[in-house]
Parts: C-alpha cells; sequence; structure tokens
C-alpha cells in the first residue's frame, strides 16, 4: 500500500463524513438495482471496490453473503461498519489499495466498482482487471462505474480546442491513457469476460457538478 496516498485519505476521512463527499451516494444507482433484476444475476459473495463508508456495500448486503467493502482508508471503514450496524445489514470490511485485492480466487460473485478504478495509479489498471478476472467465479460480474468532470470544450478554432477533441476520442493526452472511455475499457477487459454493457452518460452529483460517468458491466464466461 502507497503509504502518502493512504495518509493522504485517511485525513480526508478524519476531516469528513460520506455525505460531505462531492461523490457521496445517497441512494443505490439504478444501474445496479437492474442488474439484480437480470435473470442471470450472479449468486455468492460480492466486492464493493472503494467502498466509502458502506452505502453500496450495505445494500449488497442484502442480496449477497458474504458482502465485503474494501478501502484504502480506515477512516472509511469504521463509517462504513457503523452505516451497515445501523441498518441491520452484515458486512465485512478491509483496509486495503486497489489493484491489490487480497482474497482468495474465485472468491466473489460480483465484483462492484464506483469511483475506485479511476483513482487507481493508470499504469496500474491493467492490473486492477486481472486480480477481478481472478476473483471472479464463472458467471460471476463486474459491475464498473467511473467518471470525469465535464468541463466546457475549447473553441475549435484554437489549437487546443483541436487537440481536446482529438484526446477526448482517443481518450489520451500526450503522458498516456487520460480517463478509462469506453474504448479503453475494451481494450483493458479480459478476453475471459463477456461485454453485457457498456455506455456513458451525464449525471450530477449532491454537490450540483456534472460529470460524465461511463457504465460498465462484463460478466465472466462459465
Amino acid at each position: 500500500m502507497t503509504v502518502d496516498r493512504r495518509q493522504t485519505w485517511e485525513r480526508q476521512w478524519e476531516q469528513h463524513t460520506g455525505e460531505e463527499f462531492g461523490w457521496y451516494l445517497r441512494e443505490v444507482p439504478g444501474e445496479l438495482r437492474d442488474m439484480l433484476a437480470r435473470p442471470d444475476r450472479p449468486s455468492g459473495g460480492v466486492l464493493d471496490v472503494g467502498c466509502g463508508n458502506g452505502i453500496a456495500t450495505a445494500f449488497l448486503a442484502e442480496h449477497f453473503h458474504p458482502a465485503v467493502g474494501l478501502d484504502i482508508a480506515l477512516g472509511a471503514t469504521r463509517q462504513a461498519r457503523e452505516l451497515t450496524k445501523d441498518r441491520g445489514v452484515e458486512a465485512a470490511f478491509v483496509v486495503a489499495e486497489a489493484p491489490r485485492l487480497p482474497f482468495r480466487d474465485r472468491a466473489f460473485g460480483l465484483v462492484f466498482d464506483r469511483g475506485c478504478l479511476q483513482a487507481v495509479p493508470r499504469e496500474a489498471w491493467p492490473t486492477y482487471f486481472a486480480e477481478v478476472d481472478r476473483l471472479l467465479t464463472p458467471g460471476g460480474m463486474l459491475q464498473l462505474f467511473v467518471s470525469k468532470p465535464v468541463r466546457p470544450m475549447p473553441s475549435l478554432l484554437s489549437p487546443y480546442g483541436v487537440r481536446a477533441r482529438v484526446r477526448k476520442m482517443t481518450g489520451r493526452r500526450s503522458g498516456g491513457p487520460a480517463f478509462l472511455s469506453v474504448d479503453l475499457i475494451r481494450q483493458l477487459a479480459p478476453k475471459t469476460m463477456d461485454e453485457l454493457v457498456l455506455d456513458e452518460f451525464e449525471f450530477t452529483t449532491t454537490a450540483n457538478q456534472k460529470r460524465l460517468f461511463i457504465h460498465a458491466l462484463y460478466r465472466k464466461a462459465a
């Protein structure tokens, strides 16, 4: 675990509750409810990667067993334990830093990630997908949400505007991938996984900020 990264997040969680973060989840995404309504929905255990204060973990614990939340910050898991206890559901919490996920092979039927992967260093993205593939049972699913702020595009008449549009289409900048675009997620997804859903949409956070979200749902081959 990167000490500096963990210390940064620990300070954040010492100073804030989950509700105070701009990405706070008031209720679970509709896409998660849609996945649970699928006839081929997975069973078994669930891992919530980057669980924060446990809103999604608590919901997932109603549908999967065991339910495990993982976060880089001990402070986050403390809040998550309190939340799940208050809601009367059972979940376990682990302090670890993605992409290394300290669990046995084929431990989970579902890996859920809303906002963690985009915080992982980009050189570690392939390792993240390999770890998820390792953890999933045959027929298990990865449900992934990544996002970035929506910013006005500079004028097409300026050189920067042209370059910005090229970067948007390719998902790259001079130093390498800048954002997990639809195309890049397709490239990174292991060949053992079938793409079920991969789309993008705009979303307004609780802090009234517009973000571009990409939602992906993959199923590991049986």
